[in-house]
């Protein structure tokens, strides 16, 4: 086996354990695999994709893929943000949505809190 596809494959199986089995059940049925989402992101936002995980929202199975914008982006340079995309659909969910008596503030971000 050559080294570069056994590091790979290290790669992808420590991301499996870490990410535990929920992660991969949901993954294994998405039609959007997170690597796919990852890459549409990145190429579409110019951004720099640095992590994706399964998440829920409104009912729907997403991938929540944190971005960081590049540096030479000016008063954005460096800004992190978590977009949701939808795993069966691979299409971007809008970060509020709107509703008849408002809107609602999407969830915060793992390890993070609203304001």
């Amino acid at each position: 086996m050559k080294p570069r596809t056994r590091a790979v494959l290290s790669a992808v199986g420590l991301l499996l354990a870490v990410l535990g089995t929920s992660a991969v059940t949901s993954a294994a049925s998405a039609a959007v695999s997170a690597e796919t989402a990852a890459k549409q992101i990145g190429e579409r936002f110019d951004v720099q994709v640095l992590k994706v995980a399964p998440g829920e929202l409104d009912g729907r199975k997403v991938w929540l893929v944190t971005v960081m914008q590049p540096g030479d982006s000016g008063n954005a340079s460096f800004r992190v943000h978590v977009l949701a995309v939808d795993q069966e659909t691979g299409a971007l969910v809008p970060s509020f949505r709107h509703h008849a008596d408002g809107m609602t503030l999407p969830p915060a971000a793992p390890g993070g809190s609203l304001p």
